[in-house]
């Protein structure tokens, strides 16, 4: 009995139910637009905080300042240029060479002292010929005498004519002012080979020599001066003073002076005297001071900072000087409004102590006043106050008070993502 053979079915897939694939479908189709809901709307989000925070930025951010009060008296420093008391620049007033010079830089000399010894070689053979000169010119004048006391007996005898003596006469009268011509040339070259010796002028010290010997030496021929002598027992020192300062710049005035080569140390002066003029290019008045120079500590040509006490004045007002804004018409100061908009104040700057600046007019004392403004500020514009750190408020010099500038962080973020 033969065996069946058993053949293998063909594959046949499972599908699964019509049912379940649509529900899964669904699923899906819901995901994929919740997603899409929620990208849109985050995208509209994002988008709206970048305007925002766009138009936050265009905004500037500014800060305020309070103008302050004058108090009291302020300390002005200015510039000045200390000067020797007495100074004197020495020329030749005789041609020659140097033979010797008895004094350099830093010397201690007196009045009278001589500093350099000027052969004159060519003064010499003048003098020589001026005094030959005068003795011709005086044995003409005896010989006129002479013959003048003789011609007067003739005349009395009638051997001669009146005419005649008086011609005598004459003659002895020109030569009379021809010895007196000659004298007074020799004792004028007599006078001038005295300046063959170079003296010093009065008690002081030698801040220059600019020869040497065999050094030539002309009669007024060279700028530079031989030798130069300073007094220095006291200083004259000179300040310019702008014009805001020049009424506080009176005689007797006391100040204090520092110099670099004594740090830490303040020397005492008052004013001598003011030249009573304003210059016309820089507007400032010149000062003297007078300050005792005992020890010698202060030297010619020094550069100093010069300390006056200016008083107050009670009816002005201060601002730091970052606070003022340069246009066409002139100095103003930017003003926040209670709208947070800009307004642009002319003032009148009465004072610079350098930080801050005296106002003498053309501002509310109760203003709010930007510091610092941009350069770009306009009228109107709109602007953003910004607080300091805990609304703290610093001091400023004469009563005022400045607020310190901060930006807000949450402005540095820009825009979430």
């Amino acid at each position: 009995m033969s065996e069946a053979v058993n053949e293998p079915r063909p594959y046949e897939p499972v599908r699964p139910a019509p049912l379940k694939v649509g529900r899964g479908l669904l699923i899906l189709a819901v995901v994929a637009a919740a997603v899409a809901v929620y990208g849109v709307v985050q995208r509209r989000g994002d988008e709206s905080r970048l305007a925002h925070w766009t138009r936050q930025q265009a905004v500037p951010a500014v800060s305020l300042i309070s103008p302050g009060r004058e108090t009291g008296t302020r300390e002005v420093v200015l510039p000045g240029d200390v000067e020797a008391y007495f100074d004197a620049s020495i020329h030749g007033q005789v041609s020659g060479y140097v033979s010797e010079w008895r004094a350099d830089i830093g010397a201690q000399v007196h009045k009278g002292d001589v500093l350099a010894v000027i052969d004159t070689p060519e003064l010499d053979d003048r003098i020589s010929a001026a005094q030959g000169e005068l003795e011709k010119a005086n044995a003409n004048l005896q010989l006129a005498k002479v013959t003048a006391g003789r011609w007067e007996e003739l005349r009395a005898s009638s051997a001669v004519s009146q005419q005649a003596a008086d011609e005598k006469h004459s003659d002895l009268s020109a030569k009379t002012a021809e010895l007196s011509a000659e004298q007074a040339n020799v004792d004028r070259l007599k006078a001038l080979k005295a300046f063959s010796n170079i003296v010093a002028p009065f008690d002081g010290v030698v801040t220059a020599r600019n020869v040497d010997v065999g050094s030539l030496v002309r009669d007024g021929g060279s700028p530079t001066p031989l030798f130069s002598v300073a007094d220095i027992h006291k200083m004259r020192i000179y300040v310019r003073a702008p014009q805001p300062y020049a009424a506080e710049m009176k005689q007797g005035v006391k100040a204090t002076f520092e110099l670099p080569e004594y740090p830490n140390r303040k020397f005492e002066a008052k004013i001598d005297a003011t030249s009573h003029a304003i210059d016309k290019k820089s507007r400032t008045l010149l000062v003297e001071l007078i300050a005792d120079n005992p020890k010698g500590e202060l030297s010619p040509g020094a550069f100093t900072r010069v300390q006056f006490e200016i008083a107050g004045d009670t009816n002005a007002m201060t601002l730091p000087a970052n606070a003022l804004l340069f246009r066409e018409d002139g100095a103003s100061v930017a003003v926040v409004g209670p709208d947070d908009r800009v307004a642009l104040k002319n003032v009148q700057i009465s004072r610079d102590f350098g930080n801050d600046l005296e106002i003498s007019g053309g501002l509310d004392p109760k203003a709010r006043v930007i510091a610092n403004p941009p350069d770009s500020l306009a009228e109107g514009e709109l602007v953003r106050v910004v607080p300091g750190k805990n609304d703290s408020e610093a001091a400023l010099p004469g009563g005022g008070q400045v607020r310190a500038a901060a930006v807000d962080s949450s402005l540095d973020r820009g825009p979430s993502k």
